[in-house]
């Protein structure tokens, strides 16, 4: 998948592109969805299929708001979309002279001239473009005016609510990993490099990746997690601590991974962490003998669900 960003967009010469327009913050079921018809419609003719996002988010732009937490990071967003088998990613800079565009500017300029539409494929709430004027209605309307096709997607539901990324944030911040999963259509992961730490968890004879989290992740309670790591294409089980340690009274969150039978050096290195089940939540402990016996049955109980 080639990403092409709005200020390399003319790069791009290829045509009649069946092209995904989205927010796409979730990735989720919904967004799935959405992606693989445009695919389908490429396949179908041999068209390039398409993505069309936004970066920034739209509200870190927008005066007086503030953006929700990430369900995904923009390398996670890029992964997953080749991993769909979209050809291009197109990610325009969301800016105060890209927010300026009317409706007709966006697709005559950006849609038509540089990306060079035949298809393009939204949800049925997409709004675009100036205070939002742009509608399903006028995408048609331009369509029957400039050639090319517009498909609207009904929105996906699943028990009887809209699968959406405030939705899963929701479930998240509740502890509902697995509800959050089956919406997802994957495991919530969580990504980062990992750092220096205190190295608390090697002197009590558990070495855990201390990960700086590449992005403000939606996080779900505090606690401990049996995860699985994904590493240079491998995957290991692992039993990660998400918190503050009450027992060493950390002042800031950390996200740190002990790995199931892995030994090397991972300083410096990106994970991706699949949180799989919680476990339990953080305890202060009284004693150091109280920490690592629990450690012990946190890693026991992880080895029985995942190995």
């Amino acid at each position: 998948m080639q990403v092409i960003t709005s200020k390399e967009y003319n790069k791009f010469k290829s045509s009649n592109t069946c092209l995904a327009i989205g927010a796409f913050d979730g990735l989720h079921k919904g967004h799935q969805l959405i992606i693989n018809q445009a695919i389908k419609e490429a396949r179908k003719n041999n068209y390039p299929a398409a993505v069309l996002s936004f970066h920034p988010h739209p509200l870190e732009i927008i005066a007086g708001k503030t953006p929700p937490p990430s369900i995904v990071s923009r390398r996670q967003k890029i992964s997953i979309l080749e991993n769909m088998g979209v050809d291009y990613y197109f990610e325009q800079e969301f800016n105060q002279k890209f927010a300026q565009l009317s409706p007709e500017e966006f697709i005559k300029e950006i849609l038509l001239d540089k990306i060079k539409v035949k298809t393009i494929v939204v949800g049925d709430d997409f709004r675009f473009s100036y205070k939002n004027e742009g509608n399903v209605e006028i995408l048609k309307e331009m369509g029957e005016l400039h050639n090319y096709q517009a498909k609207i997607i009904s929105q996906l539901h699943a028990s009887d609510d809209r699968i959406s990324s405030t939705r899963i944030r929701s479930l998240l911040k509740k502890g509902k990993i697995k509800k959050a999963e089956k919406l997802l259509g994957r495991p919530y992961q969580l990504c980062g490099e990992v750092i220096h730490g205190k190295k608390r968890g090697r002197k009590l004879g558990f070495p855990t990746a201390n990960l700086n989290l590449e992005t403000n992740y939606a996080l779900p309670p505090e606690g401990v997690y049996a995860v699985q790591v994904q590493y240079k294409g491998q995957v290991y089980a692992g039993a990660a601590n998400l918190g503050y340690n009450p027992t060493f009274n950390n002042q800031e969150i950390s996200f740190e991974v002990y790995i199931l039978d892995f030994k090397g050096d991972l300083y410096n290195q990106r994970l991706c962490v699949d949180l799989i089940e919680f476990i339990r939540g953080e305890k202060d402990f009284a004693a150091k003998e109280e920490l690592i016996e629990q450690m012990e049955q946190d890693i026991l109980y992880t080895r029985k669900l995942l190995c």
